[in-house]
């Protein structure tokens, strides 16, 4: 099986959003005021090197901001990797951001001949397929508008109507697509299950595990920018979600040994005061707002009533603790809410 797609030792740095200004006067004003910062900078992939076969259905799973996306930009061309190579054999329709190209001002016939300029057709080519884009994103009605009067479903429409016009040698997927009302999504599933049945090559990110393991060979999971696993999607899927799981099962460990040391610290604040009580201030279990609870022998009580600090010396709200409400609803209620 041939390689479609090859990356060698790709990685990519980019700039954190707080670091552009595109203003050039705020720019010379933040120097002039010793404000001016030097770019940081975040690696995003990090050595990433992979070859996809001709035909081979490709899933990539990971976390949020792990690098899924970028890694598909990277391989689309729009984004240029910082270092390493990259080479992609055949023509490609990639489906991440539908409608990134478009021009509001123009109307939706000049969009699909700009668009399916974007993505490679000829203009002969494009312009024999112009009815054929319109219907299938039903649009007939709307052509000759400016695309900004189109809603941003119609907008997706078109874009996917005019990336998968033609059977590529490469698609590319960003999540399973939900494009206009269910009627539509069916004919998307329709159109991309063509696709999936013949010889293309699909690389596809996706959170629905289900979705990796009945519909790709293989999987990448990405973490950090890097490969974590390459496999059967079966194997990488599975080592995924007991990552997951234990992560989980750590994180709340460490919260739940968080709250209790903090609970016991209360108690023992308590049982230092003379009478031996706090006053603590939380949610506990109720949303309606903050509320002060007595902490008195290993439980909580509310006091409803103002009055009821004064005339017992408190003032407020100086002798209140601040703590986390989860601590707060950790500690046991006492049969009755009122003091």
């Amino acid at each position: 099986m041939s390689a479609k797609i090859s990356l060698d030792d790709v990685s990519l740095w980019r700039r954190t959003q707080e670091e552009y200004l595109y203003d050039l006067k705020r720019l010379v004003l933040r120097a002039l005021e010793g404000k001016h910062r030097r770019s940081n900078r975040r690696r995003v992939l990090h050595n990433v090197s992979l070859t996809v076969g001709a035909g081979e259905k490709l899933g990539i799973i990971g976390a949020n901001g792990s690098g899924k996306s970028t890694l598909l930009k990277v391989i689309c061309g729009i984004l240029r990797p910082t270092s390493g190579r990259v080479h992609v054999d055949g023509t490609l329709a990639p489906l991440i951001e539908l409608g990134a190209g478009f021009d509001a001002e123009m109307s939706v016939i000049e969009n699909i001949l700009f668009y399916g300029i974007l993505l490679g057709y000829s203009r002969a080519g494009i312009h024999e397929r112009v009815d054929r884009i319109l219907t299938f994103a039903e649009l007939n009605d709307h052509a000759d508008e400016p695309l900004k009067t189109l809603s941003s479903g119609m907008n997706a429409r078109l874009g996917f109507a005019i990336a998968t016009e033609t059977r590529p040698d490469i698609l590319i997927l960003d999540e399973i697509l939900s494009v206009g009302d269910e009627s539509f999504r069916q004919k998307c599933a329709e159109r991309i299950k063509t696709f999936w049945d013949a010889d293309s090559t699909i690389i596809a990110v996706s959170h629905d595990l289900h979705f990796i393991r009945t519909q790709c060979q293989r999987a990448l999971w990405i973490e950090e920018g890097c490969i974590r696993m390459d496999g059967a999607a079966d194997d990488v899927a599975d080592g995924y979600l007991e990552s997951v799981s234990m992560m989980t099962a750590a994180r709340d460990l460490e919260e739940n040994g968080r709250r209790e040391f903090l609970r016991e610290d209360l108690f023992r604040r308590a049982a230092s005061r003379q009478p031996p009580q706090l006053l603590v201030r939380g949610r506990g279990f109720d949303y309606e707002g903050t509320k002060i609870f007595l902490v008195r022998d290993g439980t909580r009580s509310w006091i409803r009533d103002p009055a009821w600090l004064p005339a017992h010396g408190y003032r407020w709200p100086d002798d209140v603790e601040l703590i986390d409400d989860g601590v707060i609803a950790s500690i046991p209620v006492a049969e009755t809410a009122a003091v």
